[in-house]
């Protein structure tokens, strides 16, 4: 949670910066659009994973923030949104006691099969498996 906040005011304040100090160049634009982009994903990945949603926000093509996020970042805007809903699905699987569908339902998933496939399928564990694997990495650091 506290991550979440902490980065989310970082964003904020990014955002901030570039609309006082706008330097009129492509490199320039390009960082501007994929800060705002993380600020909306920040924002909205329980709800929106689709790069369209965001690049429409942004009024730029869904491939055009793609190519500037790979260009920045080395990853694809819909690797972006990917990795947001994954780190924090792992991140409330290991520090919450909140059941597979509760985190389902959190993370915005329609059921918790979709979850428990979307998971499976970036980190190959299932969402129990991930939990059992911290809970028993914390047993062994206090026995």
């Amino acid at each position: 949670m506290a991550h979440n906040s902490i980065e989310s005011i970082i964003l904020d304040g990014l955002l901030i910066l570039e609309s006082t100090h706008r330097i009129e160049t492509n490199k320039y634009t390009y960082i501007e659009i994929v800060n705002r982009f993380r600020v909306l994903l920040q924002q909205h990945y329980k709800t929106e994973r689709t790069v369209g949603f965001y690049a429409k926000q942004l009024n730029v093509p869904p491939r055009r923030l793609s190519l500037m996020a790979e260009e920045l970042l080395g990853k694809s805007a819909k690797q972006m949104i990917s990795e947001k809903v994954i780190n924090e699905s792992i991140r409330i699987l290991r520090y919450t006691h909140l059941t597979i569908a509760e985190i389902t339902y959190e993370l915005g998933f329609t059921d918790e099969g979709n979850f428990s496939s979307f998971i499976k399928k970036h980190t190959g564990k299932k969402p129990k498996e991930i939990r059992l694997e911290h809970s028993e990495e914390m047993k062994k650091k206090n026995p």
